[in-house]
């Protein structure tokens, strides 16, 4: 991104919005502009490396929380929370006491 934006004299500005109903990298519209006094155009491919760049975190942060969630409903974490609180079950799977 920094490279992005010397090429363009630091002028590029982004501006991301969420559109859809799920949230992940590609509910978000990016658009890249150069705030250029003569009114330049974006150098070579400034702005797919900025839209990319802007993607690259709600990625990492999605499969951040994919991991969580895994580790939280995996069999070990589910029986560890089960013996911790001291839960107990009938033949068919209902709650106990």
């Amino acid at each position: 991104m920094q490279q992005a934006q010397t090429r363009n004299f630091y002028q590029l500005t982004a501006e991301t919005t969420h559109r859809g109903h799920c949230y992940h990298q590609f509910c978000m519209s990016v658009s890249v502009e150069r705030d250029s006094p003569s009114y330049q155009e974006i150098a070579g491919e400034s702005d797919d490396v900025v839209i990319e760049a802007l993607r690259d975190l709600p990625r990492w942060l999605y499969c951040q929380l994919e991991q969580e969630y895994d580790g939280r409903t995996s069999n070990e974490a589910v029986d560890e929370t089960i013996m911790a609180n001291g839960y107990t079950f009938t033949e068919i799977g209902r709650r106990f006491g």
